[in-house]
């Protein structure tokens, strides 16, 4: 059961994601399930643009793809680490994991946030953003500095 969709207890909130990822066609696909699915979806095409975001507006989770030009997720997601630190984040990324687990190493807390390997099954994001945002996701239990 989703939590923006059914479940009684949140139905006066509708959640705000925003989905940043540099493709234009993942996007608007996302973006357009997601919002069928009961949420509030704002967009960001570059990290710039998702940073801005943060820094304006409220938002309830963070979709972020890792991959793009100019400052990419790996920046957004330091941001979030020392700015937005209880803001709920989900990876997606066309990256593999070895790669993602190297460059993390790099950021303020190098634990790895949930993360999903395009191509996205929208059922999975579904059932990990309702994990995330009722706060039911279990903590990382690997330190992938070490």
């Amino acid at each position: 059961m989703g939590l923006a969709r059914s479940d009684e207890s949140f139905e006066s909130h509708a959640f705000r994601l925003l989905l940043c990822d540099d493709s234009p066609v993942e996007r608007l696909a996302l973006a357009h399930y997601l919002r069928r699915s009961g949420f509030a979806v704002d967009e960001a095409a570059d990290g710039d643009s998702a940073m801005h975001h943060l820094k304006n507006r409220q938002i309830d989770l963070l979709l972020l793809d890792l991959q793009m030009p100019g400052s990419d997720g790996f920046n957004v997601l330091s941001y979030v680490q020392q700015h937005r630190r209880s803001l709920p984040v989900i990876l997606i990324s066309g990256m593999s994991p070895d790669q993602i687990q190297h460059k993390m190493r790099s950021l303020p807390n190098p634990e790895l946030p949930p993360l999903l390997i395009k191509p996205i099954d929208p059922e999975s994001l579904l059932s990990l953003i309702d994990l995330q945002l009722s706060g039911q996701f279990p903590s990382p239990q690997i330190d992938i500095a070490s």
